[in-house]
């Protein structure tokens, strides 16, 4: 019998268990059909464009399918049409996923050479997989392996470094204001910076042209190597990698790893952000109860910030004798002992 190209994609976490938030699965199975036409496209060494558009006759030979779901976590079976080139496009998913997995991106170089379908495959990847405040994973099995894949949101902190490694980190920043215009002619975004009130312009990378934001009067985020005026406000950014909608949403905190350690919420922490009042750039959060207080540019950076200092207030007053803590320390820790407890991961599902 022969090789089907056909995969098993399955998601897992503490919510998921034969069920699954349409959004999510909706995203996944998009980012994952996203990915095997940029794979189909650079196995036929097709020539790409500005923006990348798909062909009708490559839409019909790579079109995923999706069969009936299977029990357990969420799994889902997906193939493409029998030829020989379904085929190969699935194996190179599998090895492009395998990369990821593994955070071995320099392979990913022989399996998608030309750099801007690289790109765009590593930022459509970055919008599908798990956040940093979400408890899902994902995993990925080609039929006829026996390995199974698994992604969780830490893959995005390495697309995000591997996107920006010829930026020297400290001329890199996010800059969050009001969206003014978009001139995709020159690949140029024009947001209002709120400490200043002054338009400055953004100058994107072409990949980023297909996920543009085209809604306008929205809060938004550019991630690019800046320039500075006198004063030390920024005036331009160029060589942007990333363009994002400000998220505000609430985070809900269920449980936080840190390599071999893991600590859970008895209750689900619900934690809302806000920006800061003087230069509308921080995203901030706080929980007086556990002493948290935590502020940073990014929404995953928030997120991991919040997880560290979570876990330094665990081991600085909740792993402490409380008779050698000051008055105010012990009750912190009661706090921290009694919203919290740390798990062996074994006892973790997913």
């Amino acid at each position: 019998m022969s090789e089907e190209a056909k995969v098993l994609i399955r998601m897992s976490g503490q919510e998921i268990e034969n069920e699954i938030p349409v959004n999510i699965l909706v995203r996944v199975l998009d980012g994952m059909q996203q990915i095997v036409y940029l794979l189909a496209t650079a196995r036929e060494k097709r020539s790409v464009g500005q923006r990348f558009r798909v062909p009708a006759e490559m839409q019909q030979l790579y079109s995923l399918r999706a069969s009936i779901p299977q029990p357990g976590s969420y799994a889902v079976p997906v193939m493409l049409p029998s030829d020989p080139s379904s085929l190969d496009v699935m194996r190179n998913l599998e090895s492009f996923l395998s990369c990821l997995s593994d955070f071995n991106f320099n392979y990913i170089q022989d399996i998608i050479p030309d750099s801007k379908l690289r790109n765009r495959a590593l930022r459509e990847t970055r919008r599908f997989l798990p956040k940093a405040d979400e408890t899902w994973q994902l995993a990925f099995s080609r039929d006829g392996s026996a390995k199974e894949l698994t992604l969780t949101h830490k893959s995005i902190d390495a697309i995000n470094t591997w996107l920006t490694q010829d930026i020297p980190e400290d001329a890199v920043m996010t800059l969050t204001g009001e969206l003014i215009r978009i001139d995709f002619d020159k690949h140029l975004v024009v947001l209002r910076y709120p400490p200043t009130h002054q338009e400055i312009e953004c100058i994107y990378r072409e990949e980023l042209e297909d996920s543009m934001i085209e809604n306008r009067r929205q809060m938004i985020q550019v991630t690019g190597q800046f320039t500075l005026n006198d004063e030390g406000h920024p005036i331009k950014l160029t060589d942007v990698t990333r363009i994002e909608f400000l998220d505000l949403s609430p985070i809900n905190i269920r449980e936080i790893s840190r390599e071999d350690r893991k600590l859970r919420l008895k209750m689900h922490l619900v934690l809302t952000p806000e920006m800061d009042e003087e230069s509308k750039q921080l995203l901030v959060v706080e929980e007086p109860q556990i002493g948290l207080h935590v502020f940073a540019y990014t929404r995953d950076e928030l997120i991991h910030e919040i997880n560290d200092q979570i876990f330094m207030m665990w081991d600085e007053y909740a792993s402490a004798d409380s008779d050698e803590l000051e008055l105010d320390a012990r009750q912190l820790r009661e706090s921290l002992l009694e919203k919290l407890e740390e798990v062996s991961s074994a006892a973790t599902k997913g």
